[in-house]
């Protein structure tokens, strides 16, 4: 009896198919896209990146005041905050502009008085964005703390 031989053809494996390079980009795709959208920004997120800046602000304008022992004003406005003192400072004497071209300050008073004595009564400043109701937020000291964004 004779056995017979059976070769199974050989497939060459010399590149993708068009199925596997469709899979690969679509994957990229899905990708891509999670990224773009992690990286956009939402309006609490501006609001916060401003608040967190005015409080570095303040906090400078405050140690500046204890220091030289002027009484420094900030004001805020339509396009940004200013500081105003009495003595010599070295604080930016034209107006920091906001972040956002939208922010304003949305409580009562527009002003805070820092130093130059080293505990000063409670201050605290709402942040807001135009044309929107929500979201805001507050910065503020209870006196001898530093600023900071408060509840």
């Amino acid at each position: 009896m004779r056995e017979a031989h059976f070769q199974t053809p050989v497939r060459c494996a010399l590149g993708f198919t068009l199925l596997e390079l469709l899979v690969v980009l679509l994957i990229m795709a899905l990708g891509s896209a999670g990224v773009v959208l992690s990286l956009r920004h939402s309006p609490d997120q501006d609001l916060e990146q401003e608040a967190q800046r005015l409080i570095y602000w303040l906090e400078l304008a405050r140690k500046q005041s204890s220091t030289e022992g002027q009484r420094i004003q900030w004001v805020a406005s339509e396009g940004g905050y200013t500081f105003f003192s009495s003595g010599t400072n070295t604080l930016p004497k034209e107006t920091i502009p906001w972040l956002q071209s939208s922010t304003q300050v949305t409580s009562a008073s527009n002003t805070l008085v820092l130093g130059p004595e080293p505990i000063l009564g409670p201050q605290f400043i709402e942040l807001g964005l135009k044309g929107q109701g929500l979201p805001r937020i507050k910065v503020g000291t209870r006196g001898i703390e530093p600023f900071a964004l408060s509840q």
